[in-house]
């Protein structure tokens, strides 16, 4: 840890895997499965961007495991921008990666150094502002108030040179939005993984890649599921979730 960095009274330091720590107050969205499957489904390459990152997990996994030579990570709400600012201060990546709050309908590359091999981004899910919150923060990351997945998916599209990659993490029920924003900005979907909690229940929630420029041709992968289908407290992951976990990769 840096000599600079102060950790409030009310705040924490809590580990994500092995390689990663974070500053925890409490505030916006804790981090789950999505936002591991998300750093575990890039793979390497030299530029990339993450669309509002909230407190930076999803970029500090990725630098962790350099999955690229440097990560510009974006976020509007600007307590969570410092708080990502810090997170990368404490894990000593400030090499590795920028944050910088702004809005992701006004980025572009001009203002970033560039068009990127990899955009991401673990977006709001639902369309609705939902009932007000006390926790501003965690109601914007859940809902579409700084943009919806159409501003998602044309920013990515801005941001990425012709060939690159948007890898987004997506609710099931919301999939047809998805492919049509993609569809919009000219990002052809090209695979998509659906993740379960175990073998009886509903999709919790898919992973797809798009290509920018790509030609129309989607591949299905086989589904992965969280837990095994056992009822005990708490619950065992199954063998491929440990292994993706642990390499945050899924060529395991």
């Amino acid at each position: 840890m840096e000599k600079n960095l102060i950790i409030s009274e009310n705040e924490s330091i809590v580990a994500v895997g092995d390689r990663v720590k974070m500053i925890s107050n409490g505030k916006g969205l804790a981090w789950g499965s999505d936002s591991y499957l998300l750093a575990a489904r890039l793979r390497r390459g030299k530029r990339a961007c993450e669309l509002g990152c909230g407190t930076g997990v999803v970029t500090l996994l990725a630098a962790a495991f350099d999955k690229f030579n440097h990560v510009t990570a974006l976020e509007v709400e600007p307590e969570s921008a410092a708080l990502a600012e810090r997170n990368v201060v404490l894990n000593s990546f400030s090499d590795k990666v920028t944050v910088k709050n702004i809005d992701i309908r006004e980025a572009h590359p001009k203002d970033l150094g560039g068009e990127f091999d990899c955009v991401f981004s673990n977006p709001p899910y639902f369309a609705h502002p939902g009932p007000e919150s006390p926790d501003s923060i965690r109601q914007s990351a859940r809902h579409e108030i700084h943009g919806g997945i159409s501003d998602f998916c044309a920013a990515a599209a801005r941001l990425l040179r012709y060939g690159g990659t948007f890898v987004c993490v997506y609710r099931p029920d919301r999939l047809v939005d998805l492919f049509e924003a993609m569809r919009a900005a000219k990002l052809e979907p090209k695979k998509m993984c659906t993740v379960y909690a175990d073998t009886n229940s509903k999709p919790a929630f898919v992973l797809v890649e798009a290509k920018s420029g790509g030609a129309p041709l989607l591949e299905f992968e086989p589904p992965l599921f969280l837990y095994t289908d056992e009822i005990v407290n708490p619950r065992i992951r199954t063998e491929r979730i440990e292994k993706i976990y642990e390499k945050t990769s899924f060529d395991v």
